[in-house]
C-alpha cells in the first residue's frame, strides 16, 4: 500500500516517501495504521489543528501576545509549512503531534546513537518545535548510554595552596616492589627536599616507624598528603597523625594526579635508579648517589631556582665538585681566653722522659718511655722501654725524672735539668759587684754531688775565683742585659744517702 499526495504547491510523493521509508511488503498494514494515527492526532492536537487551518487559509500578519508558545514558533516558520493528506510538513520533514513524540524518540534512539547523531537523523525525517532539547534530554536519561559513556574532558588542574616555609606540606607515596624491596618517598612541596627509605614491609606500623625516624631528623610537619592505601587509611595511622598534630589529607581514589608532587618524583626516582644500576653499582650506592645529586642540584620548581639543600638548611651540600674551586684563605685566629689557656698548658719535646699510660685487660699502668715526636697539638709518639711505639694524648703522659747515679751510659737527662747556656751566665754576672761568696751561693743545675765531688769542687774554687778576678781586671764593667732567673738563694745541702755499711 502506498500513499501518493499532492499539495497546493505541487509537491508530490513526499508523505509517501516519509511513511513508506524502508517498509517491507508485510509491514504495509503497520505503515497505514501509523499514517492514519498521525492524521488523527494532527486533527485532535490543539496546536497543530490551528497550524493546519492557517496553512490552508493563510497566516495572519501577527498573533496575540498570549498565544501558545509552540504556535508562535510555527508562525516564525510559516513559509516552510505545507499540508499533505491531513498531515503537516516542515520542508521535507513530517511534523509529529505531541502525543506521538515519545514513540518517535524511541524509534530514533533504537541504535543508541549519541546526541549529535540522533539530531542529524531526526532532521531528515521529523520535526516539532522542541525536538533538539528533547533529544538531548532523552539521550542523557538513557541508562545504557550513561553506563558506557566516555570520561568527560579533564578539568583544568587546580594547584595546591603554595606553602610559605620548608617542611610545611609533604607528599608521600610507596614505590615497589623493586628487587623485593619497597621505598617510601617523601617530598617537601616547598624546598623539593626528598627522603627515600627502603623497607621490606608496607604495613601501617612499618610506615609509622619510618615516618617517625624522618620526623626525628627534620621535625614534625603540618600537612601530610597521601593516597588511599590501607596503610594510610588505617585507624592506627590516623591516631599517629592526630597525636602529632598532623593534618592528613588523602587524594581521590585512583586519581594519582591529585598527588602529583609525589608521583612526579616516583618517575624521577625509578629512572635514576635504572640509570645508575646500569653502571654496575649496587642499589644502596645508586640510591645514595642519586639523593646527593638531587639534593645539591638547583631545581627550577623551587623558590628562586635554588637547590633543595639551600632552601632546607640555608647552605649548599659539599660534593666532590667543590674541589674544583681554590680553597679560601683562612684568617689568622684571634687570641681568646681559651687560646691563652691552651698556650699555658704543659707540653713535651723530643727525647723527654715520660710515663705513658698503657691500657690492657680493662686496666692501665704507667710505663716509662721517651718522646719521639709531637703530632698535632696534643698528640705525641712515644717509644716505651720495651721498644713499642705508642701514640698518646697529652692527658695520658706525665713527666719522668731520672737520677744521675742510676743512669746508664746511654740514658738521656730530662729537659728540666738542662743547664743554661754559658753566654747567659756571663751576661748576668757583674764582676764589679759579684763576690766569691755570691758565686758559691749561686745554685747549680747539676745533680747533687757526692762527698768525693765536694772535695774536688772545694779545691777548684780558689782557682775559679782567681780566674774570674783576672778576667775582671782585663774586661771592662758590663751591665747585665737580662734579669737574673728567679732562684732560691739558700744553700743547698748535699743529700744524705742511706748507707748500709755505716750501721755495722
Amino acid at each position: 500500500m502506498e500513499y501518493v499526495a499532492t499539495d497546493k504547491f505541487g509537491h508530490a510523493d513526499i508523505l509517501s516517501r516519509l511513511i513508506n521509508h524502508h517498509a517491507k511488503p508485510d509491514e504495509d498494514f503497520v505503515i497505514a495504521s501509523v499514517s492514519l494515527e498521525i492524521q488523527q492526532s494532527t486533527k485532535t492536537d490543539p496546536v497543530l489543528k490551528k497550524v493546519h487551518r492557517y496553512v490552508q487559509v493563510g497566516w495572519p500578519n501577527s498573533l496575540a501576545s498570549d498565544a501558545n508558545r509552540e504556535l508562535l514558533r510555527f508562525h516564525l516558520r510559516r513559509e516552510s509549512l505545507t499540508t499533505v493528506q491531513g498531515c503537516i510538513l516542515f520542508g521535507e520533514r513530517l511534523v509529529i503531534p505531541s502525543p506521538l513524540c515519545k514513540r518517535c524518540l524511541e524509534e530514533l534512539h533504537r541504535g543508541h546513537p549519541g546526541i549529535q547523531r540522533m539530531k542529524a537523523l531526526s532532521r531528515s525525517y521529523v520535526y516539532w518545535p522542541s525536538l533538539d532539547s528533547e533529544i538531548a534530554d532523552y539521550v542523557k536519561a538513557c541508562s545504557p548510554c550513561a553506563l558506557t559513556a566516555k570520561s568527560p574532558a579533564a578539568a583544568t588542574p587546580v594547584p595546591w595552596p603554595k606553602p610559605t616555609h620548608p617542611w610545611q606540606r609533604v607528599h608521600v607515596d610507596y614505590v615497589g616492589p623493586i628487587d623485593g624491596d619497597y621505598y617510601l618517598l617523601a617530598v617537601d612541596s616547598f624546598s623539593k627536599w626528598p627522603e627515600v627509605i627502603r623497607t621490606r614491609r608496607i604495613t601501617a606500623s612499618a610506615t609509622i616507624s619510618t615516618l617517625r625516624s624522618i620526623f626525628a631528623r627534620l621535625g614534625m610537619l603540618e600537612t601530610l598528603v597521601s593516597d588511599n592505601g590501607t596503610k594510610f587509611t588505617s585507624s592506627e595511622f590516623a591516631q599517629f597523625c592526630k597525636t602529632n598534630g598532623i593534618d592528613h589529607v588523602t587524594t581521590a581514589p585512583f586519581h594519582p594526579q591529585s598527588n602529583g608532587q609525589a608521583e612526579r618524583f616516583v618517575d624521577t626516582f625509578k629512572r635514576a635508579i635504572k640509570k645508575l644500576e646500569e653502571g654496575r653499582s649496587s642499589t644502596d650506592e645508586a640510591l645514595d648517589t642519586f639523593l646527593l645529586a638531587y639534593r645539591s642540584t638547583p631545581n627550577r620548581s623551587a623558590p628562586e631556582g635554588l637547590s633543595p639543600s639551600e632552601i632546607m638548611f640555608g647552605r649548599r651540600l659539599r660534593t666532590c665538585l667543590e674541589l674544583l674551586r681554590p680553597s679560601p684563605e683562612r684568617p689568622p685566629p684571634e687570641s681568646s681566653p681559651a687560646d691563652q689557656k691552651k698556650s699555658s698548658m704543659r707540653s713535651f719535646s723530643p727525647s723527654d722522659l715520660v710515663y705513658i699510660k698503657i691500657y690492657s685487660k680493662n686496666t692501665w699502668n704507667w710505663v716509662p718511655g721517651t718522646v719521639i715526636e709531637r703530632v698535632g697539638r696534643v698528640m705525641y709518639n712515644v717509644l716505651t722501654d720495651s721498644r713499642r711505639l705508642v701514640r698518646s694524648h697529652l692527658n695520658q703522659l706525665r713527666s719522668r725524672t731520672s737520677v744521675c747515679s742510676n743512669q746508664g751510659p746511654g740514658s738521656s737527662q730530662s729537659s728540666k735539668h738542662k743547664q743554661l747556656p754559658l753566654q747567659a751566665l756571663f751576661d748576668t754576672w757583674n764582676p764589679a759587684t759579684t763576690t766569691a761568696s755570691d758565686i758559691i751561693r749561686t745554685p747549680t743545675l747539676s745533680p747533687p754531688a757526692t762527698s768525693t765531688d765536694m772535695s774536688s769542687s772545694s779545691s777548684s774554687s780558689s782557682t775559679t775565683s782567681s780566674s774570674f778576678e783576672s778576667a775582671a781586671a782585663s774586661t771592662p764593667t758590663v751591665q747585665p742585659k737580662v734579669q737574673l732567673p728567679r732562684r732560691s738563694s739558700r744553700l743547698r745541702r748535699p743529700p744524705q744517702r742511706f748507707n748500709l755499711y755505716h750501721r755495722f
